[in-house]
């Protein structure tokens, strides 16, 4: 039985174990080795042979693309897969130039890697691979370019694509105040959140939003690109309703387009069920399912409380309390808290 050695190269560990799990699964021919840093890959070509390597493109050390360019300088004849979770049109011109086999969009689809794995092994079907993803005799429009395209279309200032967590992915044209962007930005991805919540109510996935806040400087645009990603247009106001319907549907053109060019790059738009939305039934189920509290609140509700007994209570702790020396109001030492009847009693001493 042949056995095929790859070796990954990713600085985040989650990653690389995520990938050799994925590997394994192929079967025991496949032997994996796992590295954070070009350098180091660098090192583990010259101790053996290796049939492919997957690397991310970004590097702490030489990039994916420099170590490319190293790998076959050694000859080491092993194919070659790139990764990155930076959607620029530049770098995929960078990996197209360079030869990789394939190039994927963090977060993999996984069936896709493993497909791409076995191709460029020349396990199954042909092994030149990149058709869709890299260049081709009619290539898909790049992400920058469709932006870029939707700016002037909506005659917009900025058409930005942003991830869940609020960073930029790509983008056309900038804010007039840069600086408003660190705060906006973040504002806006809680609205993008919040559409999450409600798209589940509605039993859609992903999301079917477009959110509007028309503005003094500029209207901002706001819509789901799959289920993680958000496209934000941010145009000169509008001076009527004709003219917000007409951008809302080049908005949404445009929505269409970028779901396309993401699918060709690698990237997974999750379309699975949505989750049931919560019954108030199942919030009352689920505050008691554990029986230690359900019998508490059985006992408390068992209890009857005698209000006289805890307003005496409190009147002699008071009087109690004049016969002290209270050095700092909004605290008690032990031993005055003991006078006033306030400690667990001591079986030893008893008062």
């Amino acid at each position: 039985m042949a056995t095929y050695r790859i070796l990954l190269v990713d600085d985040q560990s989650e990653v690389r174990l995520a990938l050799r799990s994925a590997i394994e699964t192929l079967g025991p021919e496949f032997e994996v080795v796992d590295v954070p840093s070009g350098e180091e890959a660098l090192l583990e070509l010259t101790l053996g042979s290796f049939d492919l390597i997957v690397s991310d493109v970004r590097l702490p050390g030489i990039t994916g693309l420099e170590l490319l360019s190293k790998i076959k300088e050694l000859g080491a004849g092993a194919s070659i897969i790139l990764m990155t979770g930076l959607m620029d049109a530049q770098v995929r011109q960078e990996v197209a130039d360079a030869g990789a086999a394939a190039f994927f969009l963090k977060p993999l689809d996984i069936a896709d890697f493993l497909d791409a794995v076995e191709r460029s092994l020349g396990l199954v079907g042909d092994a030149a691979l990149g058709q869709e993803t890299l260049a081709t005799d009619k290539p898909v429009e790049s992400l920058a370019d469709r932006l870029v395209g939707l700016r002037k279309e909506m005659n917009a200032i900025s058409a930005v694509l942003l991830d869940e967590r609020a960073r930029v992915l790509a983008r056309a044209g900038d804010l007039p105040d840069a600086s408003v962007e660190t705060a906006l930005f973040p504002a806006l991805m809680a609205a993008f959140s919040a559409s999450d919540k409600v798209a589940k109510f509605l039993h859609t996935a992903p999301p079917r939003d477009l959110m509007y806040f028309g503005g003094l400087k500029y209207d901002i645009f706001l819509a789901h690109v799959g289920e993680a990603y958000a496209l934000l247009v941010a145009a000169n106001p509008t001076g009527s309703s004709d003219q917000v319907n007409e951008s809302i549907k080049l908005v949404h053109a445009g929505l269409q387009d970028l779901l396309t060019i993401l699918a060709h790059m690698g990237v997974t738009i999750k379309s699975g069920e949505p989750s049931r939305p919560p019954e108030v039934g199942d919030q009352e189920e689920a505050l008691v399912a554990e029986p230690e509290i359900e019998a508490l609140l059985h006992e408390a509700e068992s209890q009857e409380i005698d209000f006289e007994e805890i307003d005496a209570f409190w009147d002699t702790a008071s009087l109690r309390l004049k016969d002290e020396e209270i050095t700092n109001p909004e605290s008690l030492t032990y031993e005055q808290a003991r006078r006033l009847g306030l400690t667990p009693e001591d079986d030893d001493n008893p008062e």
